[in-house]
């Protein structure tokens, strides 16, 4: 659980936004990561992040749209580039609107520390019908109008309480399979990692069909009153990080390289608990291939996803 009020600060992202054009196509905003948004190996996926991107994604369609109208991403598409950052790493987040055809925008969005790429992203925004809330906006802290989007980022990203002092879990044992450790964790016998436990994950496994589930919490809102749709691509993010764990082989590791996500609605905060099914469909030596659905309780599509799991 968390003391946050919104995903932002929930994930140590910062609140500023600086323009890096005049008619603000180009925007960056800040994260500064933390132990708090690691998962069960200690380490930093590209889920940790998901909240940056999807953010920092539709700004600068927002910023080219005619007012009364709110803004959702359709679709992200992830390709990293080299290690993880650390746990401690600052990370900017650049995005750079490329296309904007009536109600959809093309947006890439570039994800870095000081000294290297980290992510590429591509980001689908569609114009909705449904307007933004002025007090969930406020909530957030993330202003729509450019003039108020001046702020340097660096220093600026903010950090949940506490996030820092979360302990990392501790090293998995090299003995182990990934059936043991998602078994185990499934089992609460090991720690299923401080992000999933920021997100209230559970999980639990049938052969090689896994099933994450998510209790929406009120911090996970976006502006239009849902879940938010970095949240969403966390939790899709999360599940197939077990996904490829769970086909390690003992003192094996993995890290998910690549993930692209469809987003068919999302959800209200109080209709009960969102599940992720992850399957397999294909595992080799180097890659895996994984297919997450996530749904409501009662079967309502709610977003697809498509990951490449690389072994090391």
């Amino acid at each position: 659980m968390t003391t946050a009020t919104n995903p932002l600060d929930a994930c140590g992202v910062a609140r500023a936004l600086t323009s890096h054009s005049d008619d603000f196509a180009t925007v960056t905003l800040a994260q500064q990561l933390s132990n708090g948004v690691a998962d069960h190996r200690g380490r930093i996926e590209l889920g940790s992040y998901a909240v940056l991107v999807d953010t920092v994604g539709g700004m600068p369609f927002v910023a080219h749209i005619e007012p009364g109208f709110g803004v959702v991403q359709s679709r992200l598409s992830f390709a990293t580039a080299g290690h993880p950052p650390a746990p401690d790493a600052a990370i900017v987040a650049t995005a750079t609107l490329r296309d904007r055809l009536a109600d959809f925008g093309c947006t890439t969005v570039e994800v870095s520390t000081a000294d290297r790429l980290v992510a590429a992203v591509q980001v689908r925004s569609v114009r909705t019908g449904r307007m933004f809330d002025p007090e969930l906006l406020r909530a957030a802290g993330i202003a729509l109008e450019p003039a108020a989007t001046l702020a340097a980022p660096q220093g600026a990203a903010r950090t949940r309480d506490g996030a820092h002092a979360v302990e990392l879990p501790p090293a998995i044992d090299p003995v182990l399979d990934g059936v043991s450790i998602i078994d185990a964790i499934a089992a609460q016998r090991m720690s299923i990692g401080p992000f999933a436990q920021l997100l209230g994950c559970s999980l639990t496994r049938a052969e090689q069909q896994l099933t994450m589930r998510c209790t929406p919490q009120q911090w996970m809102s976006n502006a239009l009153g849902t879940m938010h749709g970095g949240v969403i691509a966390a939790l899709a993010a999360q599940a197939v990080s077990f996904a490829g764990q769970l086909a390690t082989a003992p003192g094996g590791d993995y890290r998910v390289s690549d993930l692209t996500i469809d987003f068919f609605r999302s959800p209200a905060l109080d209709a009960g608990d969102v599940v992720v099914v992850t399957d397999p469909v294909r595992v080799g030596r180097r890659v895996a291939t994984m297919a997450a659905t996530m749904t409501t309780e009662d079967g309502t599509p709610l977003a697809q996803t498509s990951a490449s799991v690389r072994f090391e």
